[in-house]
């Protein structure tokens, strides 16, 4: 298991994250580095998402970024401890009052580029800085010549516990799921219902949040492929006291 931090990132993680920032900004790309470590480009995708990922892979890549792994780290730490960790009253609930862009916002967080969802999504020059503009006046970004952007926020910043985006999110999720189509083949569920300890539910909770980094770290590797090869799906991973007799009586 990787050390947190305050963000609920790992280490690796934000080793990770610094490092793919100093390899776009020096217009270093992954079939650049495969080049120089003679290994395949997929290689790279899959060891910078953190599978697999050794110390001397990752100082062979420093080395090609121009940075030592000691500098990165310190880089890392130094924009963690500097980013906001929680968000207001104020910036949650500007958030809920704008869903698509608090979508947007969670784009950002996983590193898409406001190009990248400006053409995802269709939007002209004017409706996504409409959008970057919203946030950069709740103080979550700031925003320079040309659209570019930097987040004043941790990757996993902490909602408030019943809070606007709290609320938002749970409404929006309950009428979405409550609207799946169980029967439709592109509709992924899995039922179990079992008997467990409360060591075991603490199990099942980290299996949980392991396998929504997983979900993450896919979307990640399948961003480099062409358009018309994915698709959006939105996972809800949840578990519920249950009185199993619902299942035979009506």
């Amino acid at each position: 298991m990787h050390p947190k931090n305050l963000d609920g990132a790992t280490d690796e993680t934000l080793l990770l994250a610094e490092l793919k920032r100093l390899l776009k900004d020096r217009n270093i790309r992954y079939c650049d580095i495969a080049a120089q470590l003679n290994v395949s480009e997929t290689t790279i995708k899959r060891k910078l998402t953190g599978h697999g990922l050794s110390v001397a892979m990752l100082e062979s890549v420093c080395a090609i970024a121009g940075v030592r792994l000691i500098d990165l780290a310190e880089l890392a730490a130094r924009r963690s401890d500097s980013k906001i960790h929680a968000l207001s009253l104020e910036q949650e609930q500007g958030l809920a009052d704008a869903p698509f862009t608090a979508f947007i916002f969670l784009l950002l967080r996983y590193d898409w580029t406001p190009r990248e969802i400006q053409q995802e999504f269709e939007l002209d020059e004017p409706g996504i800085f409409l959008h970057l503009r919203r946030l950069e006046k709740l103080r979550l970004l700031d925003l320079f010549p040309g659209n570019r952007v930097r987040l004043l926020t941790v990757r996993h910043p902490e909602w408030i516990p019943g809070g606007p985006l709290r609320r938002a999110v749970h409404d929006a999720m309950r009428r979405h799921f409550e609207a799946m189509d169980f029967h439709d083949p592109q509709s992924l569920w899995q039922l179990e219902t079992v008997k467990l300890s409360r060591g075991s539910i603490d199990q099942l909770r980290q299996m949980m949040a392991s396998l929504s980094q997983r979900m993450r770290e896919l979307a990640t590797d399948d961003r480099s492929l062409p358009d018309g090869q994915t698709d959006w799906y939105s996972m809800l991973c949840m578990a519920r006291l249950t009185d199993p007799r619902i299942f035979w009586t009506t």
